[in-house]
């Protein structure tokens, strides 16, 4: 029998097969079991299909070119098939992204893009396009000695509270020598990509907090900031598009899921929509800005 390693993650006990050191080692009955298995070439009864995934209901199959392929199905199983030697850094990589960003749609929960970052009492979720600077205000955050719950995806339950992800941010090298941190000991996501696991142990939120604020983060080609707080049916519809792959959610046929939960989260929270220059960013003058203009520390 393969060695089985348990962790910590989205607030659900993980066993596995393969070693992911980004998550925190746990104990316990398992949520979810990842396994290394041969995986089919198609799903029967095909609901929707992109170039690299196929999904139907509870099952989600996802081809990584030289990488892997991933078999999430019922919420509480992960298949692997390696298609390299090890599970290295990249396996993972679209194993805690896309597949999992499946698991969640799939036991019903609610996967924003986005950053989380714990200001008070409070959580609030940095989103938007990729790019947009999601991880570099959480990296600034944090760097100011606020906790973070999650970087990338960040997941909202049915108690409406952000649960921890893992203790660890994705940071591309531009921010990290703003930040004046050094990549030598880091890892690098992938290959050829000059952006890197940044360890924030010692400002880990591990606790579910309830979420108060979204914040959408745009640019544009003007000096200065802008804020405006989002309502009505622009509101519904910025979560909406802000979801972790919410092409996905049809295709396990979770609409209902996925409606219900925004419709009972959008009473409780406040959704902004913040713009910032397109370049140069001072992530300090940012962050000084939304901490001053956004009712965040409550």
């Amino acid at each position: 029998m393969s060695k089985r390693y348990t962790y910590k993650a989205f607030g659900l006990t993980i066993r596995s097969e393969i070693e992911i050191p980004e998550f925190i080692k746990s104990k316990g009955n398992a949520d979810v079991d990842i396994v290394l298995d041969k995986l089919p070439k198609k799903l029967t009864k095909i609901t929707k299909q992109g170039v690299k995934y196929q999904a139907t209901k509870n099952e989600f199959l996802l081809k990584v070119d030289n990488i892997a392929k991933y078999f999430v199905r019922d919420g509480d199983n992960i298949s692997i098939e390696l298609l390299k030697e090890k599970a290295d850094g990249e396996v993972r990589l679209f194993l805690l992204g896309s597949a999992f960003g499946a698991l969640f749609v799939q036991r019903g929960l609610l996967p924003i893009h986005g950053s989380t970052i714990k200001f008070g009492n409070s959580a609030a979720i940095f989103t938007g396009l990729s790019g947009v600077g999601k991880s570099s205000i959480a990296a600034h955050f944090v760097h100011k000695g606020f906790k973070a719950l999650a970087d990338d995806i960040s997941v909202i339950n049915h108690e409406l509270k952000v649960v921890p992800g893992f203790p660890s941010l994705k940071i591309w090298n531009d921010v990290l020598l703003k930040l004046q941190v050094k990549n030598e000991s880091l890892n690098q996501i992938r290959p050829n990509i000059k952006k890197f696991q940044l360890p924030i142990s010692d400002n880990y939120c591990s606790e579910s907090i309830p979420l108060q604020n979204i914040v959408l983060l745009n640019t544009k080609n003007s000096p200065g900031f802008e804020i405006e707080e989002i309502t009505g049916i622009k509101k519904f519809n910025a979560i909406k598009n802000n979801t972790y792959r919410y092409r996905f959610v049809s295709g396990l046929e979770k609409q209902l899921d996925h409606f219900q939960l925004l419709n009972k989260l959008l009473p409780e929270i406040k959704v902004y929509k913040v713009s910032r220059p397109q370049a140069p960013l001072s992530l300090d003058e940012f962050g000084d800005y939304l901490l001053k203009n956004m009712e965040l520390d409550a």
